[in-house]
């Protein structure tokens, strides 16, 4: 029987894929290699032309082929990064303004490094944004008719941040609610943040909640990856949603209530979102409309 297995160990962000380990049905000598560095991040116009350096390194004491390969990642709506290998089908990324002076597949000799140039030629038209992509190297390894197979890869994350037009990006607020647990005494505030335009950002958020003009609760909104991981602030990817929650300290009875929403999202404050909403006996609440658009008219960019 066939075992295929895949281990991903990240960084403190939970960004980076430093290993991958593929199990298959049959058994190779034990295996290294790195690349350097881990993460390059740009900062580019259109039509620029940007060069880089990698190094790949075989640690071992024999010789190992490696192949290189690309993948980017996305977010989903609870603010978690996944990688997404590319396949057979094209799909238009950064990886098309990648050049490399080096094969897709190559041989290093024992404890050999390999350093190898790249230049990143940033398109003349719709390039403005956030864009990744992930280098990974990874070892060709014979398989034999027993054992197990171990494949070594080691990735390199690219960032790149192109510099457009200076309109303030647009975000929104989506469906403010409050949810009542009976059982335990804790109650959330919840919604939906639409990140608008086209580049990745910090988000801050902090909701104020009156009783009667009565000051309740003051609370930070974070996704779920960024509760698990104790980050004080949300990473939002460009053109996607995020669920934001933050727990009320205070019990809460049903009635009418406010919640006016602060915050910045990349260093640029947000116009205060103010919503009234109710709660009713069973614990749901009910807002007036879904979304609010919180660009202000005039930019307001933290020091």
């Amino acid at each position: 029987m066939k075992i295929g297995k895949c281990i991903n160990f990240y960084s403190g962000l939970a960004l980076l894929p430093a290993l991958c380990l593929l199990a298959f049905t049959t058994i190779s000598i034990s295996a290294e290699a790195s690349i350097s560095p881990p993460r390059i991040k740009i900062e580019a116009k259109p039509r620029e032309q940007v060069p880089f350096n990698l190094q790949v390194r075989n640690k071992n004491s024999s010789p190992r082929s490696y192949s290189l390969s690309y993948s980017y990642y996305m977010q989903d709506e609870n603010g978690y990064q996944k990688e997404i290998r590319l396949d057979h089908t094209k799909t238009e990324g950064l990886w098309d303004w990648i050049k490399l002076d080096t094969d897709n597949t190559f041989t290093l000799q024992a404890k050999e490094i390999l350093s190898i140039k790249g230049v990143l030629k940033v398109p003349s038209r719709k390039s403005h944004g956030f864009h990744n992509t992930l280098i990974t190297v990874t070892e060709i390894t014979p398989q034999r008719k027993t054992g197990v197979t171990l494949n070594y890869a080691t990735g390199s994350l690219i960032e790149l941040t192109v510099s457009g037009s200076k309109k303030r990006p647009k975000t929104a607020i989506m469906n403010p609610e409050i949810r009542i647990n009976n059982g335990s005494n804790e109650n959330f505030i919840h919604l939906g943040f639409f990140n608008k335009s086209a580049y990745k950002g910090r988000l801050f958020l902090e909701v104020d909640l009156r009783h009667n003009k009565r000051l309740i609760s003051k609370t930070v909104l974070l996704s779920d990856q960024s509760h698990k991981s104790n980050m004080p602030y949300s990473l939002v990817f460009p053109k996607n949603r995020i669920n934001l929650r933050g727990k009320i300290t205070k019990a809460l009875e049903p009635g009418d209530y406010e919640i006016r929403v602060v915050g910045k999202f990349n260093d640029v404050r947000l116009r205060s979102f103010n919503r009234k909403l109710s709660i009713d006996d069973s614990g749901k609440s009910v807002v007036e409309d879904v979304s609010t658009e919180t660009a202000n008219t005039h930019l307001k960019k933290d020091a």
